[in-house]
């Protein structure tokens, strides 16, 4: 998972800003079990990327998450992972059932 997200960063900072329309993430585990130390961090420099697309370009990134029965909701753990875009209101969390 880790690389996925560093991946993503990557990816981000190195694209042409100017064909990006739009940004949307499908996280698929439950993240307190999963994120630790430098993973937690990956997820940071995710987030500040995110706010940089939104100051620059105006781009909203959206969250997928899951929601069903016997399933945490990640809703929950999404603030912790990109909490400058959360705070600043800058995301959309989108529920999808599975």
């Amino acid at each position: 998972m880790g690389a996925s997200v560093q991946w993503i960063t990557t990816t981000l900072q190195t694209a042409e800003s100017k064909t990006i329309r739009d940004i949307t993430i499908y996280p698929f585990h439950s993240f307190p079990e999963t994120i630790r130390g430098a993973v937690c961090q990956e997820w940071k420099d995710l987030d500040r990327v995110l706010v940089q697309f939104w100051t620059s370009h105006s781009i909203r990134p959206q969250v997928m998450y899951g929601a069903s029965e016997g399933v945490k909701d990640m809703r929950d753990d999404i603030p912790s992972l990109l909490p400058e875009l959360t705070r600043r209101g800058l995301v959309d969390l989108v529920e999808v059932g599975f």
